[in-house]
């Protein structure tokens, strides 16, 4: 998303998505869907389902 601040050390697992805004204080798996200001883990996308 827009205007996204990751923080160092933290990784974003492929295919996941993040909301626009949002700070990246920790890892995200795989495929998840996250947001906010601290990051959360909202949802997950199925692999290879776009």
């Amino acid at each position: 998303g827009a205007n996204v601040v990751i923080l160092p050390g933290c990784h974003i697992g492929e295919g996941a998505v993040i909301g626009a805004g949002s700070v990246v204080n920790r890892n995200i798996p795989p495929y998840a869907i996250a947001a906010g200001v601290p990051v959360k883990v909202v949802g997950e996308r199925g692999k290879g389902k776009g």
